[in-house]
């Protein structure tokens, strides 16, 4: 690998991004001088910069909010995988040609088999039908759950998840956004997974929680993917009800990790990265 490489990220507004830290701290690592760099970038000027990672001293970069879909088009290759969520999240430069992947399912998986959590055979609620929930399904699906609830306030956006996903094998079932505080289901659900912007730092709803988390199952997890704060009013109000929770931090830097090993081909230092945003063994 040459000297004096680049990667980055790339979205609009980027804001406070812990991406530089992850990587970088990985890089230090590893002893490679690679700088991650913060790429904000308009969406008139997305397509010029997107070429521009054809550059010899690019190794690629991490592709968030709100390009994932929309930069596919500049690509040369998709990943299956991608493919199947119909949108990247990482780029790689390879001899001037450009690849996309999608990591963030990836992220997920991996996140809770750090925490050693089980979700085969499970039952499944995705709250949320964005970019992030259709990589929470492929996630769930691959991890061979039983069955996924999706809940959206918009339900065509949920419908057209179940449509992506619809030659799979795991059952998908459609709930709107206002039966879901409905105790009998909620108590029979092992998996709850925020995928709103519901209770995030400078979101619509900082202080909100999308569901009662009294209403549920004690035996149940919650995960939002939510990571700033990194204790959310949905994840509070789960611990208060002595439910166990898992952060989005776990699979920002998990996700990384995948991304990190696509730029490198070498396996990455999953401890220091996380230890970069303070998450402890």
């Amino acid at each position: 690998m040459q000297n004096n490489m680049k990667a980055g990220i790339i979205g609009y507004p980027l804001g406070h991004t812990l991406s530089p830290t992850i990587h970088n701290s990985a890089f230090n690592e590893l002893g490679y001088n690679i700088d991650f760099q913060i790429w904000e970038t308009e969406e008139k000027l997305l397509k010029d910069k997107i070429q521009s990672l054809r550059n010899e001293n690019v190794l690629g970069c991490c592709i968030t909010l709100p390009y994932k879909k929309k930069v596919m088009q500049y690509l040369d290759n998709i990943d299956n995988s991608a493919k199947e969520i119909d949108a990247i999240n990482w780029i790689i430069n390879k001899n001037g040609t450009l690849s996309g992947y999608n990591t963030d399912w990836l992220g997920f998986i991996n996140s809770l088999d750090f925490y050693k959590k089980s979700i085969k055979n499970k039952s499944a609620l995705i709250i949320g039908a964005g970019g992030s929930a259709k990589a929470i399904c492929q996630g769930l699906i691959k991890g061979k759950v039983k069955s996924i609830i999706i809940s959206n306030r918009t339900l065509q956006k949920a419908e057209e998840i179940k449509e992506l996903f619809a030659n799979n094998q795991t059952d998908i079932k459609i709930m709107d956004f206002k039966e879901l505080n409905n105790l009998t289901t909620l108590k029979e659900i092992d998996l709850i997974i925020n995928a709103t912007s519901l209770g995030m730092t400078g979101g619509p709803d900082p202080k909100k929680s999308p569901i009662d988390t009294s209403l549920l199952n004690t035996r149940a997890l919650c995960y939002d993917l939510v990571y700033s704060p990194q204790i959310t009013p949905f994840l509070r109000d789960a611990k208060n009800n002595k439910i166990d929770t898992i952060g989005g931090l776990s699979m920002l830097v998990f996700q990384a990790a995948s991304g990190f090993e696509l730029l490198t081909n070498k396996k990455a230092p999953i401890n220091t990265m996380l230890d970069s945003v303070g998450i402890k063994l």
